[in-house]
């Protein structure tokens, strides 16, 4: 019975491996099958419990057993069988679609084929058969050169294709038949080569008869509205054409596809024949198009696009970005508009191509290089008031030719108006918006993504942030009171994929195009008030973007010139002169200054913390943003210097680092409308505040110690508020510290915060130790006994006090603005408890959880031999970054060694110079406020010499 249930186990384990080798979930139920001979071998053991208590029974239960885990194998590869049945399903709808698109190509291939054929033999029956008689053979040979040997050609081209396509399906190959007509396709070449449009009218007013002859047919309309030279452009045209059909076939044709390699060959030595006829009929070609253009698209809406001075460029197949999904699309290219036209796929429609959109260009029209991502690349937008389209091209080489050429076509024009004196003043600029990045928020029952947005319009931004939630409702609300106003569709389906950072990153796009057009539409520049409070944007929006850079921009702006110019050390400099002129923010607060509050009536007050425990409130308004309340705090509690603190909003277990350009909302936001950040601020207002929800101002920037010490030493704000700082950093177990450091701070701590109680400390028994373990981390405390606690911090006092008296009695003089004893004693204690802790390896860091994935991790421990661990803490310091498990540094990267970061949705990514194109990917929510943290640190670095 053993024997034959182990084998039974075997082959279950084995056929078990075979099935699941290739299979790609996060995570499987332990329960659906026994891992490891361990857990093997107890299974035996429990059958033989059972078969020896009821021996009669034993086979049932051993097949009960085997029963079960059969059934979770079998469940298993349900699972997978589904896994790969979805995965094939998905590929073969692609394909699916694919081929139908294929499908529609070579029909408008055939169809336009055969409506080429029919144009040639109408030329060659009604007129070149005709004026034989006419017209001498020379005259004959100027008008219609080999038209027939072209006619010829192409009526058996026409017929190949068209057997071919009778028989259609999706491996269905086309390339060989190009390949092997291309070639006979250069007679072309001797019908453009002396070509000219001028030649029908220069013959019909030198011979009458042949004026008379065309006259006559003209009057009865066999050119259907057009004339005999638009007939006779037709061979002109034509050799474009199957470049770009060829083209969109490739682009929905699979590299597996046995077409695939034959098209490329074929449209390679189509384009070196179609190069050669462009170089020769370049200009008519283009004159041409735009009538064409005109008539295809333009006559049934009622628009003119033919104008003098507009000249068509070029055409190209690509994709463009909208709410859903990414279109097909042909572009066609003037100098002055964009025309984009889709496929038809419906095969019963003969005309193939219809108008999806187009675009005129101005001065105020500029393009967008995108940033290229994990998913979305090879992306620009071009925009113009309040439209505009983001090209997905096939490649970096597509991009780099349509980019250049649109910034070339919108920089004439804006020279040519400026040239006019045309051009408007910098309050007329357009508003552009950047995505800076993501930030994840939770709420009690989910987790949720918030938008950075940049909006900027010359020198001056503003920080917005939104959820695409929220924009979605805007544009319900946008479309029901502006119906004429063009704006983008947000689309609630998760077009790009399920993947969650590629939909973010595709949103991020879609959110910049549609605020751009938003924010640049008149119709909101002449009523933004409900858009502004909805986006919780100031009322001064626009007024506060049309400024010119502001005085303290310029101030600092001279100043870094001046600290350029002159020999820096960057020691002999405090931290907050560095910062002064270097701190990441835009200053474009001019509009309404917090001083302008004073002696207002505003009832909207605003509730600040601090670490020491203090709290004021400052009233706000609308037009104020984070750094106005930063100015406010810090000359409400006299702190000199304030560059490297920001406010910090804590709500219930979620952290956020505040911009400094937030705005302030002064009303009361609707939860359901906009769950943003500053809907979480307004529960700060006086008058409706949520208990678990502070606002604090804290330190956040840290540079040397002895930049630093220039600043606390003579601010006595200052080196309160970061000695209480940094006893909140030690009671969160942000350093690692020793026994007796922690017993010192302790002192530190009690004469700080509880001098009352210092002062009366005679004996171990009146030693506060309660006090003491508001700052001892209670794990750290239970690792010695209570008494070893009271002993050791007793015996220090003594020492600590006899220092800081030596020291107060050394600088009498230096402490007589400091009259009381305990403020020379606390202020003694400050220092040297500062002095200490900046020492310390883990000073000045900013603390993130991350996550190292395994290719990362090995890269990182060949590189720098050391041993990582997969849940870590990054700490970001002003020269490097630090990766710290268990409160022990496991290595440090220099900000100088990294190259390229990139915050992404859920992750960090960066290089390093030694490892030349490997990519480090650390997995955290907090991306973007490294990227800001290295930004700023580097360029503090790089330009005064830290």
């Amino acid at each position: 019975m053993q024997h034959q249930l182990s084998l039974t186990l075997e082959s279950n384990n084995s056929y078990l491996s075979d099935q699941l080798e290739n299979v790609d979930m996060p995570q499987i139920n332990g329960n659906f099958f026994f891992q490891g001979e361990e857990q093997q071998s107890k299974l035996l053991s429990d059958i033989h419990l059972v078969s020896k208590r009821l021996s009669h029974s034993a086979d049932h239960y051993i097949n009960e057993i085997v029963g079960q885990r059969d059934a979770s194998i079998k469940q298993i590869i349900l699972i997978q069988s589904y896994y790969r049945m979805y995965s094939c399903r998905i590929k073969y709808e692609k394909r699916k679609k694919w081929a139908r698109y294929r499908k529609c190509v070579i029909q408008e291939l055939v169809d336009s084929e055969f409506t080429y054929i029919k144009d040639l033999e109408l030329i060659i029956l009604k007129f070149h058969d005709p004026l034989q008689e006419m017209l001498t053979e020379a005259e004959l040979k100027l008008l219609f050169r080999n038209l027939k040997q072209i006619y010829s050609l192409n009526k058996q081209f026409l017929f190949e294709i068209s057997e071919r396509f009778n028989n259609f399906t999706q491996h269905t190959c086309f390339g060989k038949i190009f390949d092997k007509y291309v070639q006979f396709f250069k007679i072309y070449f001797e019908y453009t080569s002396s070509f000219s449009i001028e030649i029908v009218s220069q013959l019909r007013k030198e011979i009458q008869k042949l004026n008379d002859f065309i006259k006559e047919l003209e009057e009865i309309d066999i050119f259907k509205g057009g004339n005999l030279e638009s007939y006779l452009i037709k061979p002109v045209q034509r050799l474009p054409k199957y470049v770009l059909l060829i083209k969109d076939l490739i682009k929905h044709t699979w590299q597996s596809h046995p077409d695939y390699e034959q098209l490329q060959i074929s449209l390679n030595k189509f384009v070196e024949v179609n190069c050669k006829i462009d170089v020769l009929m370049d200009n008519v070609l283009k004159n041409q198009m735009l009538f064409e253009l005109q008539k295809q698209f333009f006559d049934s809406i009622n628009v003119s696009i033919v104008e003098s001075t507009r000249k068509y460029l070029q055409s190209e197949t690509i994709n463009v970005l909208v709410s859903k999904q990414q279109k097909s699309v042909i572009v066609y290219i003037c100098n002055d508009m964009i025309i984009l036209t889709q496929r038809n796929q419906n095969t019963l429609i003969k005309q193939h191509e219809k108008l999806y959109e187009y675009l005129y260009l101005n001065e105020k029209s500029y393009c967008k290089n995108k940033p290229e991502t994990q998913y979305c690349k090879f992306l620009f937008t071009v925009s113009s008031q309040e439209q505009n389209i983001t090209f997905i091209c096939q490649d970096a080489e597509q991009k780099q030719k349509l980019l250049s050429l649109f910034e070339s076509l919108i920089n004439e024009i804006k020279m040519k108006y400026q040239k006019w004196e045309i051009i408007q003043v910098q309050e007329d600029q357009p508003i552009q918006v950047y995505a800076r990045g993501t930030e994840v928020r939770k709420s009690l029952l989910q987790t949720y993504t918030v938008y950075v947005m940049i909006i900027s319009a010359g020198t001056q931004s503003l920080t917005l942030l939104t959820r695409y939630s929220s924009l979605i409702k805007l544009e319900t609300i946008l479309r029901k009171e502006f119906p004429e106003m063009s704006i983008p569709h947000l689309s609630k389906n998760q077009w790009a994929s399920n993947k969650k950072t590629q939909l973010i990153e595709a949103r991020k796009i879609i959110i910049e195009n549609f605020l751009e057009a938003v924010l640049n539409s008149p119709y909101i520049k002449q009523n933004p008030d409900q858009v502004l409070k909805y986006l919780e944007l100031p009322p001064s929006f626009y007024q506060i973007l049309a400024t010119s850079p502001s005085q303290s921009f310029i101030e600092r702006e001279n100043l870094r010139n001046t600290v350029k110019s002159s020999s820096f050390n960057s020691d002999d400099v405090s931290l907050s002169e560095t910062l002064r002129f270097a701190r990441n923010s835009n200053y474009v607060r001019q509009t309404m200054h917090h001083k302008s509050l004073k002696g207002t009536n505003s009832n909207i007050n605003i509730k600040i913390m601090f670490l020491n425990e203090f709290y004021i409130f400052l009233p706000i308004t609308p037009e104020l943003r984070v750094s106005d309340l930063i100015d406010m705090a810090a000359e409400a509690i006299k702190l000199k210097n304030y560059e490297d603190f920001k406010l910090v909003l804590i709500d219930g277990l979620e952290v956020r680092i505040l911009d400094d350009d937030d705005c302030i909302p002064q009303t009361k936001k609707n939860k359901q409308i906009n769950e943003g950040l500053i809907t979480k601020i307004s529960y700060l207002f006086k008058e409706k505040q949520k208990p678990d929800t502070k606002l604090i101002l804290k330190k956040y920037l840290y540079l040397s110690s002895k930049q630093e010490k220039k600043d606390y030493q003579s601010d006595l704000v200052r080196l309160d508020l970061i000695s209480h700082q940094a006893f909140d950093d030690i009671k969160n177990m942000k350093y690692k510290l020793t026994f007796s450091q922690y017993c010192v701070y302790s002192i530190y701590f009690l004469i700080i915060k509880f001098y009352e109680h210092f002062k009366h400390i005679f004996t171990k028994s009146s030693l506060p130790i309660n006090l003491v373990k508001y700052l001892i981390p209670d794990k750290i405390f239970k690792q010695e006994k209570e008494q070893i606690w009271i002993q050791e911090i007793f015996t220090a006092i003594g020492v600590v006090k006899l220092e800081i008296e030596q020291i107060i009695k050394q600088h009498d003089k230096n402490l007589q603005g400091i009259k009381k004893l305990e403020q020379q004693f606390q202020y003694i204690a400050e220092l040297l408890f500062m002095e200490s802790l900046q020492q310390n390896q883990f000073y000045g860091l900013q603390h993130f959880n991350i996550e190292i994935p395994n290719t990362t991790k090995d890269i990182l421990q060949k590189q720098y031999k050391c041993q990582l661990e997969t849940y870590s803490t990054l700490g970001v310091k002003f020269d490097r970054f630090i990766i710290i498990y268990n409160m022990e540094k496991k290595m440090e990267i220099l900000l100088s060694e990294i190259k390229n970061p990139s915050p992404f949705p859920f992750y960090f990514q960066f290089q390093i110079k030694q490892l030349q194109n490997e990519k480090i990917i650390f997995k955290t929510s907090n991306g973007l406020e490294i990227q800001k943290l290295y930004e700023l640190y580097s360029n503090i670095s790089n330009n005064y010499m830290m």
